[in-house]
């Protein structure tokens, strides 16, 4: 892992997984335990990933976050952590299962000669975020459209963002809705993941989704059996 970064810090800006299975019904509105074990799986990765590269990691979810408006407790989060010395931070959410502990550690050696590093989502929105302490401005950050699919167009073209000197990562999908959770199934290889979501996506309103999603399992459950088993997720 190398010697820690002692300037750059890990933001891991979230919801608990109570909090996000009750905002994003990713296996239907009655079936909020599934959602809830999926941000579990989701939010354990993105601990281990953080804590497996040379930066300091802090978690701020809606227990510390401070402030009205997501832009307002984002912002606030970033200066928590300019305010105790870190030059510069990255900040990441909880549901981008292809993030890996080799993009972070990318970012981590970009952020020092950039002062705006991004990875964007394929919803318009971002997966990470990193900027230094001498770029952040609490005003503008604030004032960003956050949730929206406009986002990283205005990272990358709005008055003030294009001054940055950045660099940017490829996309990356990220899992907040019903939708995003079936494409997700559909392209992944992921063994654990796609194994959880089989074992819990019951609800379907679509008759020929149904056939397909079971067509895919089928054939899914035999090529899997080729494969190790899944890797034991310890609670971070």
């Amino acid at each position: 892992m190398g010697q820690k970064n002692k300037d750059t810090a890990i933001l891991i800006f979230s919801l608990s997984a109570k909090l996000e299975s009750e905002r994003k019904s990713l296996f239907g509105k009655r079936n909020k335990k599934s959602s809830k074990g999926f941000f579990e799986i989701l939010i354990n990765r993105t601990h281990e990933i953080a804590t497996s590269t040379k930066a300091d990691v802090f978690v701020i979810d809606e227990s510390l976050q401070k402030g009205t408006s997501f832009g307002e407790r984002y912002a606030n989060a970033f200066q928590e952590l300019f305010d105790l010395g870190y030059t510069k931070v990255l900040s990441i959410g909880n549901d981008t299962p292809d993030l890996t502990a080799k993009v972070l550690e990318q970012a981590i050696d970009r952020i020092q000669h950039n002062d705006l590093v991004i990875g964007p989502s394929t919803d318009g929105g971002v997966y990470l975020l990193g900027m230094r302490r001498e770029f952040f401005n609490l005003k503008e950050f604030k004032a960003l459209p956050w949730l929206q699919s406009s986002l990283f167009n205005t990272l990358v073209k709005g008055d003030f963002w294009i001054k940055a000197k950045a660099h940017y990562f490829g996309k990356l999908s990220d899992i907040d809705s019903a939708h995003s959770l079936h494409q997700f199934l559909y392209s992944s290889d992921d063994v654990t993941l796609v194994d959880f979501i089989l074992n819990h996506l019951t609800v379907f309103t679509n008759r020929a989704f149904h056939s397909k999603i079971f067509f895919f399992s089928d054939n899914y459950s035999s090529s899997s059996q080729l494969r190790g088993p899944p890797a034991v997720l310890l609670a971070a």
